[in-house]
């Protein structure tokens, strides 16, 4: 984290090559997720990359949302590929909360960029949107979901907000 004083998050997005890069940057949080998990499925179901990177050399902050989509991700090029994702992080709190919930295992974790590294920022950063509280806690309970089936670790950890969206969305 920084000191303190954490920016908005954004993420952004650029394709080239065949190579989908994904820059998150500032203080993830579960109001992007809708945004980051609509643009996700829009990009699964349409294809046509080779790859997808993520770069989180940015990020100041993360929370168990933007933790459940980064899942999301690892799941669909390991179905897809057989493959696991490349991750970009250099923070030492963010390495450590991504070996914490085991996202460690699921990506590939690189300490730096590559020296050719794709800049998202010269792409589009995805819109925030306005969602419903709905869709808004959807979206947090899908996140969740995705966290708790990657081992009994975090299903320890995160049963308790996934019982609670479910209730509160009558999905119990």
């Amino acid at each position: 984290m920084a000191d303190g004083n954490l920016s908005d998050g954004k993420v952004y997005f650029a394709e080239q090559d065949g190579t989908c890069v994904l820059r998150f940057q500032g203080a993830i949080s579960y109001t992007l997720g809708n945004a980051l998990d609509r643009f996700l499925d829009d990009l699964f179901a349409r294809g046509g990359f080779a790859k997808i990177l993520v770069d989180l050399t940015g990020v100041e902050s993360i929370d168990s949302t933007g933790l459940g989509l980064l899942a999301k991700i690892a799941n669909f090029v390991r179905r897809r590929d057989g493959v696991k994702p490349l991750l970009f992080s250099t923070q030492p709190d963010i390495n450590e909360l991504l070996s914490n919930i085991c996202l460690d295992e699921a990506f590939v974790l690189c300490a730096q960029l590559p020296e050719h590294f794709p800049d998202p920022a010269r792409g589009q950063a995805l819109p925030a949107g306005n969602p419903s509280e709905t869709e808004l806690a959807q979206t947090v309970l899908e996140a969740h979901r995705l966290l708790c089936e990657m081992n009994e670790h975090n299903r320890a950890m995160f049963q308790n907000v996934v019982d609670a969206f479910e209730r509160d969305l009558g999905q119990t």
